[in-house]
């Protein structure tokens, strides 16, 4: 998986706001806040579901795993809802 090319990223303030440009099909702004930001941070290179979780695991502990899981894959499925993932 990784963000479609024409999904960009921008960090303001401590907020990522994601734009849809060209043939997106979407259009509107998305914020997210930090868990989310750095979750699609990883998909802006091609990697999957598990890796995000251990990468995030390895860096909060695993003591997080389960709530990690599931914002993963609740950006996931944000991210797949407004066709912002090339899987």
């Amino acid at each position: 998986m990784k963000l479609n090319k024409n999904f960009l990223t921008q960090d303001i303030d401590g907020t990522q706001v994601m734009v849809a440009t060209g043939d997106a099909g979407f259009s509107g702004i998305v914020r997210s806040n930090q868990t989310a930001a750095e979750i699609v941070n990883h998909f802006k290179e091609d990697t999957t579901r598990d890796a995000v979780v251990e990468k995030m695991c390895a860096k909060y502990g695993e003591d997080a795993r389960g709530d990690i899981a599931d914002d993963v894959d609740m950006v996931i499925a944000s991210l797949r809802k407004i066709g912002a993932l090339d899987e």
